[in-house]
């Protein structure tokens, strides 16, 4: 046998396993180029995702919300008041600050214009929903003429009212005073309101209420006449924040959910209602979509109230994915001409935005929502 013929002993020569190494590599160069494209398609799928996720999550909290405002009593008790008499004597529960309050919330929704920032909302509660002590409002009426308007009130029926309740009583006048029921007789029906949080010293001001005039009982909330939830965004954070009952600070803010850049608001508003007819009579339909700026949408009152019958919510949700751009080229994954067509009507000062806006992708999700508890007051 030829001494030099090869023997099955013998391994591969170095030559060929350096061949066989740098063909391994170019395979494997192209499997992670594969890979790598791969994956950042998911990403970007996933990233999306996971922001229409977030907005629509944040959306049906926010919607939910809404539609409940003014829970906790029957929206024509409240709707039909021109005028609302209600006072502090400046204790926490009614708020802090003796004296009349003037612009007594009504259980609607109220737009913060944010400028060149998001909006906020908060929405007015008679009481609140989520505790298991709430008690939805009774509703009686007044059998008997009030001597002046600081005497003792008789009613129908007590059921519902207590000491420490808040009554709203309202004539035929549309002339309302919300009280606090300081001792409730049940045997002769009869309620007083001398003292207590939400009555004034000196009530020669206020309407005497006559047989026939509505009075509903309801439980107060905290640190104030009624329950108060407000959403914000923390434009650095980008987190859609909550607040119930409390000053709008991070103290009391909880986190609903992340990559919430934007949300801008608008109300939609009825006409007017005729000469000598109550503000609930007023036409149901929207005839114009405001801003909350100006007279009188900056802080309407309680006439201008009374027609907002919806908003709508335009929401901006952010991926978490930063999609990098080519070495020297700027950011084009979302362009300023992409952002202008969000929405048919919401404004988004993109400026405002952090400077690698256009890194990431975004979902803009968007919604009317009617106020329920204000459109059944009015059928």
């Amino acid at each position: 046998m030829n001494k030099h013929m090869r023997t099955h002993e013998e391994g591969f020569s170095l030559v060929e396993i350096m061949v066989g190494l740098a063909i391994g590599m170019l395979a494997m160069i192209v499997v992670m180029q594969v890979f790598s494209q791969s994956e950042g398609q998911k990403r970007t799928t996933t990233g999306g995702a996971d922001a229409l996720s977030n907005a629509a999550v944040a959306l049906t909290m926010i919607e939910r919300d809404i539609r409940n405002a003014g829970w906790g009593m029957g929206a024509d008790k409240i709707s039909d008041c021109k005028k609302t008499f209600t006072s502090c004597n400046g204790s926490a529960a009614c708020g802090g600050t003796a004296g009349e309050i003037s612009d007594f919330p009504s259980g609607g929704v109220f737009i913060t214009d944010g400028g060149t920032k998001p909006d906020g909302l908060s929405m007015m509660y008679f009481t609140n929903p989520n505790v298991a002590a709430f008690r939805i409002a009774s509703n009686t009426v007044v059998t008997d003429n009030m001597a002046d308007p600081s005497a003792e009130i008789t009613v129908a029926s007590t059921e519902g009212c207590q000491a420490g309740s808040l009554m709203l009583v309202s004539n035929d006048d549309h002339q309302c005073s919300l009280m606090q029921a300081t001792d409730v007789d049940n045997v002769t029906k009869k309620i007083k309101h001398v003292g207590g949080s939400f009555n004034p010293a000196d009530a020669s001001a206020w309407p005497n209420y006559t047989q026939g005039a509505k009075l509903s009982c309801f439980t107060a909330a905290s640190d104030g006449p009624q329950f108060k939830r407000s959403y914000a965004i923390n434009s650095t954070l980008r987190q859609l924040l909550r607040s119930d009952n409390a000053p709008e600070s991070a103290a009391n803010n909880e986190v609903m959910t992340a990559e919430i850049v934007d949300l801008q608001a608008q109300y939609g508003v009825s006409s007017v209602a005729s000469e000598g007819q109550a503000p609930s009579i007023a036409s149901q339909s929207i005839n114009q979509w405001v801003d909350a700026t100006g007279t009188p949408w900056s802080k309407p009152a309680l006439a201008d109230r009374n027609r907002i019958k919806a908003v709508r919510i335009a929401i901006v949700a952010r991926s978490a994915q930063y999609e990098k751009p080519l070495s020297g080229a700027q950011c084009a994954t979302t362009t300023q001409a992409m952002a202008d067509q969000w929405s048919t009507w919401a404004k988004f000062a993109t400026a405002s935005y952090p400077a690698d806006w256009m890194c990431y992708r975004y979902k803009v999700i968007e919604t009317i929502v009617p106020f329920r508890n204000t459109l059944w007051g009015g059928v």
